[in-house]
């Protein structure tokens, strides 16, 4: 069995603790929760955006240690 490597919107704002839009709105640079340092999503298909496992669990450590040197 293979380990997941690709979470959907849903997926990334469970593990954040955001709504979906949040998500959408933290990745749009428009919007005024933009996060630059937030990993960008890729499309997989025509209507099907993921992003990576390992570029999520990235940016979370890159917040914590920002948490903990504050």
């Amino acid at each position: 069995m293979t380990q997941k490597q690709l979470l959907k919107v849903e997926e990334v704002a469970d593990i954040l603790g955001v709504s979906k839009s949040t998500v959408w709105n933290i990745c749009n640079p428009k919007s005024r929760h933009y996060r630059p340092d937030f990993p960008k999503p890729f499309k997989v298909s025509a209507n099907a955006t993921r992003w990576l496992v390992a570029d999520v669990e990235t940016y979370i450590g890159a917040l914590a240690n920002q948490a903990k040197g504050a």
